[in-house]
């Protein structure tokens, strides 16, 4: 059914794993949708009462495929604002589902793989486990609704400097802001995270699911207007020559720093 992840269902918990280790997990143009359609099921699924999101191998998710932005780049198709919207999709189909979601952060989420990481409701990471929102290294302000919903995380002056900066934020300093629920040795992630999500799965699924409609009253539409705004910017970004050096720069280095 999917290509870019991978969905079980284990008793009343569904995982689902980015599984494209070979790129670091990135997303391809299809993973947003994968993701999409994989949180309706958890909401649609009465046996499932809780979904944890993770990626396969070393990393949770570098982000946006580089290699793709090169082929954008050269075909002067650009990215389309279309594409930053299925973005905003991606995170809403987290936020607004009705179970609670963990994201297990295994090594570095980046860019848009640290905006699905920030959609969830808890974040379980490892002592070396690292956020980065990587954007503006390609020359990017952002998508997947990142800047807003980090700076509601954990306020503007914070925000901005690791946007601005990218400055990562470590296992240490996710605790210090309040982003990480919890920081375990990286052979007890994916043990910890599901343990949190035994624990979720005792309380009163019909209450969870009043409180995230709640909490996702708080922060849309105006998030949906955020998500339009970066829309337009990340395409005319993609279309200037400081994205495309920015590519050109990267790819040499191999740099895990991607959107």
């Amino acid at each position: 059914m999917y290509q870019d992840i991978v969905y079980e269902v284990n008793q009343d918990i569904a995982t689902i794993t980015i599984n494209r280790a070979n790129y670091g997990n990135s997303f391809s143009e299809s993973t947003y949708g994968e993701i999409v359609e994989a949180m309706k099921q958890v909401d649609q699924d009465p046996h499932v009462k809780v979904a944890i999101i993770t990626g396969a191998g070393k990393n949770f998710c570098a982000g946006g495929d580089i290699q793709l932005f090169q082929e954008l780049i050269a075909s002067e198709r650009y990215i389309a604002e279309e594409d930053v919207l299925m973005t905003g999709e991606m995170v809403r189909s987290v936020k607004m589902c009705r179970k609670p979601v963990i994201s297990v952060v295994n090594g570095v989420a980046a860019g848009a793989g640290f905006g699905l990481v920030l959609a969830c409701d808890f974040i379980v990471m490892s002592h070396s486990s690292r956020l980065l929102t990587a954007f503006i290294d390609m020359a990017f302000p952002g998508d997947t609704i990142l800047l807003y919903n980090l700076q509601t995380a954990i306020g503007s002056q914070r925000t901005i400097r690791h946007m601005m900066l990218n400055e990562p934020i470590d296992a240490e300093l996710a605790l210090e802001y309040g982003l990480a629920y919890q920081v375990v040795a990286e052979n007890d992630l994916m043990t910890s995270g599901f343990k949190l999500a035994k624990t979720l799965a005792t309380k009163s699924s019909q209450a969870l699911g009043y409180q995230k409609e709640l909490f996702a009253a708080i922060q849309y539409p105006e998030a949906e207007r955020i998500n339009k705004m970066e829309a337009i910017f990340m395409r005319q970004s993609s279309m200037g020559e400081d994205h495309q050096e920015a590519v050109t720069s990267f790819l040499k280095k191999g740099s895990l720093k991607a959107r």
